[in-house]
């Protein structure tokens, strides 16, 4: 991650983590299937079973790219949604325009170029969800949380050992009411 980069969250802050798995770094954790560390069980692709404004902050570490873009712009929303008036929301996620610009001046692909746009699919029993379904330039992220009412969105890169290959998208809820667009708008 950008060395420089340090999350906005300050102790005390009520911060979601959306997607964190078996190793999350906040707590409540989120997430598609049911695992020890796991607080709350819900499918990121629909309105989640989160109440509004309850979170100061929310985390999700390449969790994102693994929705259907046709629903991520309702989870957009939803994270809008589940902000307090303020909040600010940290997601890592592939930038796949970096990814296609490395994969095109490659000489020749292999099995870690090909993953890094198709993910890892490494299915286990009861959990086919580890293929990327959608992706991210900066500006189409920029684009998609500001649809969903974030007032400002900030992208930073994140080097990998192909380059800046992974961003880091900081977008912050206003303090007034603003409509954006909802999951019910999708």
């Amino acid at each position: 991650m950008n060395n420089e980069y340090r999350l906005p969250f300050k102790p005390g802050m009520q911060v979601i983590e959306l997607g964190g798995g078996a190793t999350p770094r906040f707590h409540p954790n989120a997430d598609v299937r049911w695992l020890p560390q796991v607080d709350i069980v819900c499918d990121f692709n629909y309105p989640l079973t989160i109440p509004t404004g309850e979170y100061d902050g929310i985390y999700c570490s390449y969790a994102i790219e693994h929705i259907s873009w046709r629903k991520v712009r309702g989870l957009i929303a939803e994270c809008h949604r589940i902000l307090k008036p303020g909040g600010v929301g940290v997601v890592i996620t592939a930038n796949l325009k970096e990814q296609c610009r490395v994969l095109a001046q490659a000489e020749e692909w292999n099995d870690d170029l090909v993953c890094t746009i198709f993910g890892d699919q490494n299915y286990q029993p009861g959990w086919d969800g580890n293929a990327h379904h959608c992706g991210f330039s900066p500006e189409y992220a920029i684009r998609l949380f500001t649809e969903a009412g974030f007032y400002e969105v900030k992208v930073f890169p994140i080097q990998t050992g192909l380059g800046s290959t992974d961003m880091l998208i900081e977008a912050r809820k206003s303090k007034a009411v603003i409509r954006g667009f909802t999951a019910a708008d999708i």
